[in-house]
């Protein structure tokens, strides 16, 4: 049966959606960003589609002055929307999807979201703001591409705006309307948003400035191992004597060392005034030195660095035609990057990955003892069948045959030698 305005196309979306709400395994018949949404939704957020949308009002967020900025620019954006198209709202979020500021057309009838009210898409399912946040990126949601049924007459376009650094996102510009026609298009957003990312940067720019400043002043005045993480976790600097002991992390980055102080950065991060020690260990251990900051002794205990449970089971991927595959992750042998585009070479054949970045697939997949090999190579280190050392260095093959030769870095050296034994 077509919608009311006779759209073929969005009569097909409904019955995708009616299916997939339903129990089918994989969504069809929608744009890629849509069924990954829709999956989360109902798999992990375990959000019903036919009840009620949830935008609980939360008024208790401190921000960072460069966020505020950003805020502000994003807001002078959002507020001049309404009155170039009749019939729309323009919504600024933060980066957890709570509505910071909105604007209606004068005169329209249509009702701004509350300022304060969370649409984050684990709680209001798949939406223009909450989707661009959840993986950043431009998106459009359109009638029944929504996944609660309560908005499915209206359509939305949003983007995200990016920490530099961090990755994360930032705040989000949404535009919504009744109807299935969008005032803008996604190009037209990203050009809108771009004076506020040039905000981010520039502040990181300041940032990287001081710490390069504070780690050469202490490098001189304390000979000790010394190394510079960034708010993101990575290590950007280490002096001889942390290379010496062998503390610079050589297979990710520092990624894994982040994680495990991910407390002291959330900490240092939000202040100028504090100072603290972390002991690395299992959760709840307090051993070691204290610190100090704000006049309060702190020692922050965290996790050791994210174990296998923590990564996910199932890997999206891309085959012909747009069909969506949900492949166990023990099903891929290796991934190899080509420009943004990751191919997955698993048990059903090579396959596209569904996200872009072989750098984010590494994130999620090197707790489950994926291996970074290489800078466009990343290999299921269970899978490995045959190592071999020529004049041009390591490779490693995941097929029986041996025919493979994924090629090893010589900083991922001693990881390969360790996972496997030699």
């Amino acid at each position: 049966m077509p919608d009311r305005d006779g759209s073929s196309a969005f009569a097909r979306t409904r019955d995708a959606w009616e299916r997939f709400a339903a129990g089918d395994e994989v969504p069809a018949d929608v744009p890629l960003s849509i069924a990954l949404s829709w999956l989360r939704c109902r798999d992990r957020h375990r959000l019903d589609p036919l009840a009620p949308v949830q935008a609980p009002v939360r008024d208790d967020v401190v921000y960072r002055r460069d966020h505020a900025s950003v805020f502000t620019m994003l807001g002078a954006v959002a507020a001049g929307i309404p009155g170039r198209h009749d019939g729309c709202v323009a919504a600024v979020t933060d980066g957890d999807g709570r509505v910071l500021a909105s604007w209606a057309a004068r005169g329209s009838g249509e009702c701004a979201p509350a300022p304060g009210s969370v649409w984050a898409e684990a709680r209001a399912g798949t939406n223009g703001a909450g989707t661009a946040l959840a993986h950043p990126r431009a998106v459009c949601v359109r009638g029944p591409e929504h996944w609660s049924s309560a908005l499915h007459d209206h359509s939305c376009v949003s983007t995200a705006v990016c920490d530099p650094v961090l990755g994360t996102a930032v705040a989000a510009l949404t535009v919504s309307t009744r109807g299935h026609c969008l005032p803008v298009r996604p190009d037209d957003l990203l050009l809108a948003t771009g004076p506020a990312l040039r905000v981010l940067c520039d502040a990181a720019a300041r940032s990287s400035a001081v710490l390069a400043g504070a780690f050469v002043d202490l490098d001189r005045r304390e000979p000790r191992p010394l190394l510079a993480l960034d708010g993101g976790g990575r290590v950007v600097a280490a002096n001889s004597a942390a290379r010496r002991r062998g503390l610079l992390p050589r297979s990710d980055g520092g990624r894994a060392l982040g994680r495990a102080v991910a407390p002291a950065l959330v900490r240092a991060c939000g202040g100028d005034t504090w100072s603290g020690t972390v002991v690395v260990g299992a959760a709840g251990d307090t051993g070691g030195a204290g610190g100090t900051g704000a006049g309060t002794d702190d020692v922050l205990p965290v996790p050791a660095p994210t174990l296998a449970g923590d990564a996910p089971d199932r890997v999206a991927a891309v085959g012909r035609g747009g069909r969506l595959h949900l492949l166990a992750r023990d099903d891929v042998r290796h991934a190899r990057a080509d420009g943004h585009d990751v191919w997955l070479v698993t048990d059903v054949g090579v396959l596209r990955a569904a996200h872009r970045g072989i750098d984010r697939l590494a994130r999620e997949l090197e707790p489950a003892g994926f291996l970074r090999l290489h800078r466009g190579h990343l290999v299921n280190a269970a899978r490995i069948r045959s190592v071999h050392r020529g004049p041009d260095g390591m490779t490693v093959a995941t097929d029986r045959a041996g025919a493979e030769r994924i090629p090893v870095s010589r900083r991922a050296v001693p990881a390969v030698r360790a996972a496997l034994g030699l």
